[in-house]
């Protein structure tokens, strides 16, 4: 079958992935840093497959880092590169552990 393709497994690789199918990031906010072990009691953790979008990262770190202000502009950069939301990490060539920053422009970070 072709075309079933979902953007949102993480959990393993299909056939065509070749062992590429999850990229692990490291994400710096103004709470602190997001990991594959930090902080401890993260709901959640930093893995991604290579068409998750940029959006997604800034939610999930919103969410483990309880940032609620909806009023804020949240922008993900890597280094002084500023990552658009709709794009996807694979479009950006993003590898695993790469250092990305949460900057919160704007509210009570």
């Amino acid at each position: 079958m072709s075309g079933n393709k979902t953007s949102t497994s993480v959990g393993h690789s299909g056939p065509e992935d070749k062992g590429h199918a999850i990229i692990h990031l490291r994400v710096q906010t103004p709470r602190g840093i997001w990991t594959m072990t930090e902080p401890v009691d993260a709901v959640k953790r930093p893995e991604y497959s290579p068409s998750a979008k940029i959006e997604q990262v800034i939610e999930d770190a919103r969410t483990v880092f309880k940032f609620v202000e909806q009023d804020s502009k949240y922008t993900l950069l890597r280094g002084s590169e500023i990552l658009e939301p709709q794009r996807t990490l694979v479009s950006y060539k993003i590898e695993d552990n790469t250092l990305l920053v949460l900057s919160v422009q704007g509210g009570n970070a």
